[in-house]
């Protein structure tokens, strides 16, 4: 009996490490070179659209992504959040962390031993599918990298309606307010913001704004994709 639990574990092992190694190879290279024309521009504020200045900071110090959103790459997303593909999540954090210790070295400061914070989701969101991506992608990430994680430190108190669809002028206001530091938490000075993809800026910068408030003093803010309206 356990001689055949064995090998069924070790068969189920295999066949996961081969189909994981596959969706690797499905994977365009990673662009951690930020080109324009790989990520897009991160995030377009208003001076840099001509139009007068921001009305607030970004609360964030440095904004980095792998990919742009789309093709095999927003497959690959979308496989892994809709479709219950979770297995790609360890694939992601292992091109980050690549792309930490390699092409991005040098934008970290010396001696950052950040803590890993994954943006969270609306808990319906998280009842639907059993998980979140962001958490799955930090968790390893942090294993990798030799950096603690705390996937509950924020957690998302509101928001009107999904982002997901909302068009840029209403983003921002629709996640104003909607996340929160968990009750009795110590804020680390350093955090690693984790999400899967980045649109307007508007989710992150609220999750960083939050952070900010109670204590954070430098975020660097880690994503998949950047994606753009």
């Amino acid at each position: 009996m356990r001689a055949r639990l064995r090998a069924a574990l070790t068969t189920a092992t295999r066949e996961l490490s081969a189909e994981i190694a596959l969706l690797r190879t499905l994977l365009p290279p990673a662009t951690p070179d930020l080109s324009p024309g790989a990520i897009g521009i991160w995030p377009a504020c208003r001076e840099e659209q001509g139009l007068p200045p921001c009305p607030q900071e970004r609360p964030f110090d440095l904004a980095l992504s792998l990919f742009a959103y789309r093709e095999k790459v927003r497959e690959g997303i979308r496989a892994a959040k809709y479709a219950g593909r979770s297995d790609v999540a360890h694939i992601f954090a292992r091109m980050l962390h690549e792309a930490i210790r390699g092409g991005w070295a040098d934008r970290f400061p010396a001696g950052f031993r950040p803590t890993i914070v994954p943006v969270p989701i609306r808990p319906a969101k998280y009842l639907q599918r059993g998980y979140n991506l962001p958490a799955l992608v930090a968790l390893p990430l942090g294993r990798l990298a030799g950096w603690p994680c705390d996937p509950l430190l924020l957690r998302r108190t509101g928001e009107l309606r999904p982002q997901a669809g909302s068009p840029r002028s209403l983003r921002e206001e629709n996640i104003r307010g909607a996340f929160a530091v968990r009750p009795g938490a110590r804020v680390p000075p350093g955090i690693l913001l984790v999400d899967d993809v980045v649109t307007s800026g508007a989710t992150v910068a609220a999750c960083a704004r939050t952070l900010k408030n109670a204590g954070a003093a430098h975020i660097v803010v880690l994503t998949v994709a950047r994606a753009n309206l």
